[in-house]
């Protein structure tokens, strides 16, 4: 597990930035950081859209996205392993069906439509949101299921120079280095604020320096699951940089900026025995440069994907490269002094151009050129009822996506926020939302040569969700809030890699996701006393199933569970802290999953995982420091993952964070 300790031992406010608020009647004003990005949550009016606050992104900023979220929300994750390719999917949904956005651009590979989020560090990024269903009209392609949108952002109160370095190790002889650096510096024309950023380190899934060859572990049922020797590395490099200009005016806004991040990541599975080895490297080069003027927006991006796989010592791999050439430009056409007043429409308009350049060796030995692009337009507008400002807001966002190999479908959506009533300790939403979703074609759908298919179509999906959000004060102290919501979301052209035909891909399926989901917390903070305690739940329902099939043979496959789609899914997690302590404990239950489409054989079972995590700041000379013990799969639960093999027990990490100020 990487040690991501970024803004563990500084404060909140150096190291990170205050959530966003989706719904705007909580804003006065707009801040330096709602300027910054026009960030696409203003517009999901009737989605769920969970904020991850800045206290629980610093308390667990030494962990991988993959392990974040498994007790953050009620999702599926599909694992391959320990350090292995970990996927996410929402509301029965695929991991195809998630997008995962990176200041903006869809980080998602192109040849296979997913990201891994084992290899994604907390802190290489400020803000993070989960946002539920169909969002493909305001986020573009993949936003079929659901979406994460992962920001970094500017901190111009942040004075002077912080810097950090750390150090974890672990069981299995796993261990981590990091170091970085948070600037901000005034010059005569304006202001500059940045991040740099270095971690590395190694995951292994064994004891000693062997790996064994049998080695077992046996569930409570009696069920055996093979451990999977396995070593990771990882390593990574973040910069952030944004100028600031002054100006004459307050209401005018001048941005440059640049968003580098550079990725290298090599898994070793059997690393000792080299009849057995696969070896699977993968390196991105993402980089992002632009402008932003006022009310427009300017942005310029690369990103390179490359892949290689080999058995044995690795001599002669399969490679796969993947460009993208980006450039994406929005305007709003409302001033700022108008939407710091809260009471009238914004319009954005924007479009965006990707042109991708592939060699792959399973397509051939030319590269493929392809150019995809979006058209957009996103409104919104609040409506004021007796007295009360945005008692109604509502968003219209339309979409046409376009591509040089087919047509996709247009996609529009409606949502609506509506506040029920509101008083001095309490307020309760309403809130909806219907939404057409599309999903491209990956490259491999398209040109593998043998299982690829060159007619292959885009995805087209409908969404439909209601939900209910309330929230209360009690006393000075306690706050707590309930939100239900329900969706059904159908999808038609569902891409599958068809067993019957040697797993050619095929438009086969229109599926149908079907569900509750429920999210309540309670939060107790004193802050002149600096004590802080919590408890946060989550649960969801889902039905996931095949509606249509195109095979006679598969009429049987009507209306089953999908694969590794749990039917219940609950995350929660408990804390207290106290001014220079903090303890959490999370857990994390998955029903029964099935990994066969027609539900044959033993189903996965039903587990439920425990971690707990301590930390401790401490004072060396003038400077911070910060312990942190993590402890992992509590009750040594025996589960598989995907390649049903097990996952680890019980383990250990205990880490060190050194801050020093300027």
């Amino acid at each position: 597990m990487l040690l991501l300790g970024w803004g563990l031992g500084i404060s909140v406010g150096a190291f990170s930035q205050q959530n966003l608020s989706t719904d705007c009647k909580d804003c006065q004003q707009l801040s330096e950081v709602q300027v910054f990005g026009f960030s696409p949550e203003k517009f999901m009016a009737g989605l769920k859209v969970q904020k991850i606050d800045s206290i629980n992104l610093a308390r667990f900023q030494y962990q991988n996205l993959s392990e974040f979220l498994q007790f953050q929300a009620p999702i599926a994750l599909k694992s391959y392993g320990s350090g292995q390719l970990t996927t996410i999917s929402f509301r029965g949904t695929s991991a195809n069906h998630t997008a995962v956005l990176w200041n903006g651009l869809n980080i998602n590979s192109p040849t296979v439509g997913l990201s891994d989020l084992s290899t994604i560090p907390l802190m290489g990024f400020d803000q993070m949101a989960i946002q539920y269903g169909s969002s493909a009209s305001c986020v573009g392609s993949d936003a079929v299921g659901g979406s994460i949108l992962l920001s970094s952002v500017p901190n111009w109160n942040n004075k002077g120079i912080n810097a950090i370095i750390g150090g974890q190790y672990g069981s299995f002889r796993s261990g981590n280095l990091n170091a970085g650096t948070r600037f901000n510096k005034s010059f005569k024309m304006g202001s500059l604020s940045g991040k740099t950023l270095f971690y590395g380190g190694n995951i292994r899934n064994f004891n000693g320096k062997i790996s064994p060859v049998d080695a077992v572990r046996t569930d409570k049922n009696g069920r055996e699951y093979p451990i999977e020797p396995s070593e990771t590395t990882q390593k990574g490099f973040v910069q952030d940089l944004y100028f600031r200009f002054n100006t004459n005016k307050p209401s005018s806004y001048r941005l440059i900026y640049l968003n580098a991040w550079l990725t290298d990541n090599k898994l070793t599975i059997q690393p000792n025995i080299v009849d057995f080895r696969e070896i699977t490297q993968t390196q991105a080069y993402r980089i992002i440069t632009g402008t932003q003027l006022d009310n427009t927006s300017v942005k310029l991006g690369f990103i390179r994907d490359i892949l290689d796989y080999g058995k044995g010592d690795f001599q002669n791999p399969s490679h796969a490269s993947t460009d993208r050439y980006i450039i994406r430009t929005e305007h709003d056409f409302i001033s700022h002094k108008t939407a710091a007043k809260q009471n009238g429409p914004t319009v954005r308009t924007g479009g965006e151009f990707v042109h991708y350049a592939t060699r792959v060796d399973g397509y051939g030995p030319a590269i493929i050129h392809e150019n995809r692009g979006d058209a957009y337009a996103l409104i919104r507008k609040g409506f004021d009822f007796n007295g009360k400002t945005n008692k109604l807001i509502t968003t219209l966002n339309l979409r046409q996506a376009f591509s040089s190999r087919y047509k996709a479908p247009f996609t529009p959506a409606f949502g609506l926020n509506f506040n029920l009533f509101t008083n001095k300790i309490s307020q309760l939403d309403f809130l909806g939302n219907i939404a057409r979703s599309y999903r491209l074609p990956t490259l491999n759908e398209r040109y593998w040569k043998v299982l690829g298919n060159p007619t292959i179509q885009p995805e087209n999906g409908f969404n439909k969700e209601i939900g209910f959000d309330y929230k209360q004060l009690h006393g000075q102290y306690y706050k707590s809030s309930i939100s239900i919501n329900a969706f059904h979301n159908l999808i038609d052209n569902w891409t599958y890699w068809n067993p019957e035909k040697n797993y050619r891909v095929e438009n086969l399926q229109q599926v149908l996701s079907k569900g509750l989901e429920i999210n309540s917390s309670l939060k107790y903070n004193d802050f002149q006393q600096q004590r802080s305690a919590g408890l946060i739940l989550a649960y969801s329902l889902t039905h996931a199933s095949q509606q249509k099939v195109y095979d006679v043979y598969s009429q049987d496959l009507i209306g089953k569970q999908l694969i590794y789609v749990p039917r219940h899914a609950i995350s929660g997690s408990i804390y207290y802290g106290q001014k220079l302590w903090n303890i959490s404990l999370q857990g994390s239950f998955n029903s029964t999953r099935y990994f066969t489409f027609d539900h044959s054989g033993q189903p996965f079972p039903p587990y439920f995982i425990i971690n707990t995590t301590f930390t401790h700041k401490i004072k060396i000379m003038s400077q911070d420091a910060n312990l942190i013990f993590q402890a992992n799969n509590l009750t040594n639960t025996v589960y598989p993952n995907v390649k049903r093999n097990a996952m680890p027990g019980i383990n250990f990490q205990l880490a060190a964070v050194f801050n020093f100020h300027q």
